[in-house]
């Protein structure tokens, strides 16, 4: 028996040395039967077999809303160098009304409260033009679900982080940043939630994310997560501790949440970012209070 072959133009089954189709009449040509690599002839339907497809959506970014390159820098100088300028200003200001109080816990707290405020006000400025197209995403639900969920995320891996490094170095404690802040945390706990909970965290993802991070994802965006994450990581460092292996042991923790933090405002925006932030030190000043709440009680 002939091996059987389709007429590529009615779809009939005939011979296979036949040159032309003996119900239709078509004159099959050399090229009728070669058929693309991807597909396959399967009772008269053409199918595209399958391809593997790889989820891209956790590597999918939006696309970025990024204001001026000049307004970039200016955010990420102002955040970087101008809150230190602000914090000596503050303190020269305190030191002439009452020298005294600049050297206590209390004066010292004041300092810090009124640096961050004095930034937040000049950031917004900054911004002023630009709220519009920054700030979209602060009606969504999806901003504070995915934003508190991150929050949470970076918590959980922090906690876990110092469980694994205290069970290698008895020793581990938190740096000279966060005995400085929980000391202010006990004299002022809800300036503290408004200032080192909110609008601190809000003032680091406008200058280190809106700011540095969009200056240089226009060139290479890995890079941009690299030197973001490195530096986030070394603002929280603190070079004149008496314990520099604390401080050493503490950085790879404020560099993974310096890179989450602008994966977070690559992916969902700076709205996020700045709630899943809000949401880490939030967490931290309460447990904070409510841990010198219990402790006055006993």
């Amino acid at each position: 028996m002939n091996e059987k072959k389709k007429c590529p133009n009615c779809g009939l089954l005939i011979d296979s040395d036949m040159e032309k189709c003996p119900y239709c009449g078509y004159v099959i040509k050399s090229d009728d039967y070669k058929v693309n690599e991807t597909k396959m002839v399967v009772d008269n339907k053409i199918e595209e077999k399958p391809k593997f497809k790889i989820d891209k959506n956790v590597i999918k970014f939006n696309e970025p809303r990024d204001v001026s390159i000049v307004k970039e820098i200016s955010l990420f100088l102002t955040v970087f160098i101008g809150l230190s300028l602000i914090n000596i200003l503050v303190a020269y200001i305190v030191k002439l009304i009452d020298a005294e109080y600049l050297k206590t816990t209390n004066g010292v707290g004041v300092i810090n409260l009124a640096s961050y405020a004095i930034l937040f006000i000049t950031l917004m400025l900054i911004l002023i033009k630009d709220y519009k197209k920054v700030f979209t995403n602060f009606i969504k639900n999806r901003t504070y679900l995915y934003g508190v969920a991150y929050g949470f995320l970076n918590i959980l891996i922090t906690a876990t982080y110092s469980y694994i490094v205290t069970y290698f170095y008895p020793g581990f404690s938190q740096n000279d940043n966060e005995n400085s802040l929980e000391a202010i945390i006990k004299i002022y706990p809800i300036l503290s939630v408004l200032i080192f909970g909110i609008i601190g965290p809000m003032c680091e993802e406008i200058g280190y994310r809106l700011g540095l991070f969009s200056v240089l994802r226009r060139w290479n965006r890995p890079m941009a997560y690299v030197l973001v994450g490195i530096i986030f990581g070394f603002i929280h460092f603190d070079y004149t501790s008496t314990n520099l292996i604390i401080e050493f042991l503490n950085l790879p923790a404020y560099i993974f949440a310096g890179l989450l933090f602008s994966y977070i405002y690559d992916k969902e925006g700076i709205e996020t970012s700045m709630t899943a932030h809000i949401t880490n030190n939030v967490f931290s000043i309460v447990m904070t209070i409510l841990s010198g709440v219990a402790t006055n009680a006993k």
